[in-house]
């Protein structure tokens, strides 16, 4: 079960990494609009506040997950899943 949830964790960091560069966007520029630090940002993208090697260092939180999610145009539900929402347009 632990590594399962690792797996969806890793795939959360790379979704958000993939579209702030697709949107040509710095961590520091995501973290400004989202409203968090960079190093929330950068931690996420590293997999750290989720998985932190052995033990998180800290949990994302839902409003983190919105914030980021509206910082970067994408619903919610894209940053935790490849398919694409019905919310999104695809491409």
């Amino acid at each position: 079960m632990e590594e399962a949830l690792d797996a969806r964790l890793r795939a959360l960091a790379t979704r958000v990494r993939r579209f702030r560069r697709e949107r040509d966007l710095s961590q520091a520029d995501l973290a400004d609009r989202a409203g968090v630090s960079r190093s929330v940002v950068a931690e996420l993208e590293r997999s750290r506040l989720a998985t932190g090697g052995p033990r998180p260092t800290r949990n994302i939180t839902l409003d983190t997950l919105f914030r980021m999610a509206e910082a970067l145009g994408v619903h919610p539900a894209d940053l935790l899943d490849d398919r694409p929402s019905p919310r999104t347009p695809a491409g």
